[in-house]
């Protein structure tokens, strides 16, 4: 027989934690001396038996390396979860290649309007050249030798009349538009 104070140093665990354990066992396994709980060997045995079985505590002492064993269900759950895990890993995996790939065409793609894009350029720059060569064939005032310069003064002229006329009738109604 031992108290709970001797049994917990033998474990290694708590007073309190093997207190618990005793509170659990039938009173057979208990011998009431005064005021101090002694525990059979069989009621020992008991405790050793739950709590190093669960990984509570062991042999070492203070020490112990608390070793904890999965249940079949929860190893099963276990190659399970592991088993989606890698599936989805190389989910992953294809996907990203996938738009690895798709960034690689993007950008041929890209490249690809930029060289048409510089195409359109100087395409639209020959236009407008020969747009212009076109049209000082076309421009009678160019055939007949009138100079741009004489052009620009006749013009300006046939603006400031108007401009004249608009000002003298603006005077007539007193400064007011109608």
């Amino acid at each position: 027989m031992k108290t709970i104070r001797q049994i917990a140093d033998e474990i290694g665990e708590s007073k309190d934690k093997v207190k618990y354990q005793v509170g659990k066992l039938p009173s057979n396994y208990l011998v009431k001396v005064g005021k101090i709980t002694h525990v059979t060997d069989d009621g020992i045995a008991k405790i050793k038996e739950i709590m190093v079985g669960k990984g509570v505590g062991n042999s070492l002492g203070k020490n112990r390396e608390i070793t904890h064993f999965l249940p079949s269900e929860e190893n099963q759950l276990y190659k399970i979860l592991n088993t989606e895990l890698e599936a989805k890993n190389k989910l992953i995996i294809a996907l990203q290649e996938e738009l690895a790939t798709e960034r690689a065409h993007g950008r041929q793609q890209a490249d690809r309007l930029a060289g048409l894009a510089a195409q359109l350029a100087e395409l639209n720059r020959n236009n407008q050249i020969l747009l212009g060569s076109e049209q000082s064939r076309t421009n009678p005032a160019l055939m007949n030798g009138v100079k741009h310069e004489e052009q620009s003064e006749s013009e300006t002229a046939t603006r400031r009349g108007f401009l004249n006329w608009f000002s003298k009738k603006n005077k007539a109604n007193g400064g007011k538009l109608q």
